[in-house]
């Protein structure tokens, strides 16, 4: 994280800027190539976010199914297409669509054929007992 302040803050900041340039991408589940984006123990506060990801799906490729018992998530695509799984339910996803994945529910991904899925992930500690049953 950057603090780009020119005066010598009081106390730790709260604003932090993360330059995507900085960050190395990395291997995950399946095809899935991620960049941590913001991760809560490395900024000087709590925060109920588990982690931000920039994630990148090659073209025809897909992460393994999984789940998370007690994190919440929403991705954003950002561009490609492809299609999502959560549970007993398929979608088709794009370029500019949300998707809201309940925790304690297995989920996956597959970018369809001829470009890269690229997508932000926010993912959150559920506050109560998961739900996601499915």
């Amino acid at each position: 994280m950057t603090d780009d302040s020119n005066t010598a803050p009081s106390h730790e900041t709260r604003l932090l800027v993360q330059r995507y340039s900085d960050i190395d991408e990395g291997a995950s589940r399946g095809a899935l190539k991620v960049r941590r984006i913001f991760d809560p123990g490395a900024v000087p506060f709590e925060s109920s976010l588990q982690f931000i990801l920039h994630n990148r799906l090659p073209a025809g490729g897909k992460n393994e199914r999984h789940i998370h018992e007690d994190v919440e998530k929403v991705y954003y695509f950002l561009s490609g297409s492809g299609e999502v799984s959560c549970g007993p339910w398929t979608s088709r996803v794009s370029a500019g669509d949300f998707v809201f994945f309940p925790a304690a529910i297995e989920h996956e991904i597959q970018a369809d054929d001829g470009e890269d899925l690229a997508f932000i992930v926010c993912a959150a500690q559920t506050s109560g007992e998961p739900r996601g049953e499915g």
